[in-house]
């Protein structure tokens, strides 16, 4: 859930207006409180699609609670999500309004870093390894953040 919302947050930013319009004057897309809900209302929206499908692949058209390991798993991606979207929040209430969106998708690449390190780990590879595969996850991630910018200059 980590690696998806913060790959569809990274699509979503791009798509936001940016830079100059054909005139050469500033383009001045979402900031602040704004950008903050663009984030979390597209986190939430995921969670819950991500819910719901997890419950009707696991439960169907049951009624009731889900199973412990189903309960724990969902939770863990909602506590995912939330993290996703905390993290990419907190450029937006702690810099400049000109800074903010040029930021976020940097703290996404980030993420994706160091989801891609800890999965390594996680499949008892060596730290060296590990943290090679969180190196090229980080430069193809920032790669996108920076596409993202010079395609949005234009």
């Amino acid at each position: 859930m980590v690696l998806y919302l913060s790959i569809v947050l990274l699509a979503e930013l791009a798509a936001l207006p940016t830079g100059q319009d054909g005139a050469g004057g500033p383009v001045h897309g979402p900031v602040g409180w704004e950008l903050v809900a663009i984030l979390w209302g597209t986190t939430i929206g995921l969670a819950l699609a991500h819910w719901f499908a997890f419950r009707l692949a696991t439960q169907g058209l049951r009624r009731g609670p889900l199973a412990g390991w189903d309960r724990l798993q969902a939770l863990s991606e909602l506590a995912g999500a939330a993290f996703v979207a905390a993290m990419a929040s907190m450029p937006v209430l702690l810099l400049p309004d000109e800074l903010e969106q040029q930021v976020v998708p940097f703290v996404l690449a980030l993420i994706i870093g160091g989801v891609g390190y800890l999965v390594e780990r996680a499949s008892q590879r060596s730290r060296a390894t590990s943290l090679a595969f969180g190196v090229v996850a980080l430069v193809l991630g920032l790669a996108l953040a920076t596409l993202k910018s010079v395609l949005a200059a234009h």
